[in-house]
């Protein structure tokens, strides 16, 4: 009788276990109606007031399942602020985020709140574009608004 490689035995198992386990379930349709919007509804509110401008971005699982976000640092958010097309401020300009791969899940129906607080330079007026992200790999949202410094 020929002697088999140790492998063969091992791949014959594995294919035996795996010819027993029932095909995969077939991916849900998505919702037509919230197609366009995809799975997250997000919003970003600017407060300018005095000498700050709260930014505030939401995102809201919009499905009826849990969604899982996955992330390719430790960083989940960003803001930036232009003035004609040029950046004036970034909040994690000066910052370093851990690489790790991670992930969180929102239940249906939850929102997540990232919120930050930027103190514009003296002197800058008039109309400025605010840029919110959500830098999940697996979602990313990108929502941006205007509003007027006094």
């Amino acid at each position: 009788m020929p002697r088999l490689p140790l492998r063969t035995p091992l791949v014959l198992a594995a294919a035996a276990l795996l010819g027993g386990c029932p095909p995969p379930a077939p991916t849900p349709m998505p919702d037509p109606s919230q197609a366009a919007a995809g799975p997250l509804v997000s919003s970003l509110q600017v407060q300018p007031s005095g000498d700050s401008v709260r930014l505030v971005l939401q995102v809201t699982n919009a499905t009826s399942s849990p969604l899982e976000l996955g992330f390719s640092s430790g960083q989940s958010y960003d803001f930036a602020v232009s003035a004609g097309g040029r950046e004036v401020w970034r909040w994690s300009a000066d910052m370093g985020f851990t690489q790790a791969i991670r992930s969180e899940t929102l239940a249906p129906g939850q929102t997540l709140s990232f919120a930050e607080t930027w103190t514009p330079p003296p002197g800058l007026t008039g109309e400025l574009t605010a840029t919110a992200r959500l830098t999940s790999s697996t979602h990313p949202v990108e929502r941006t608004a205007v509003f007027r410094l006094p």
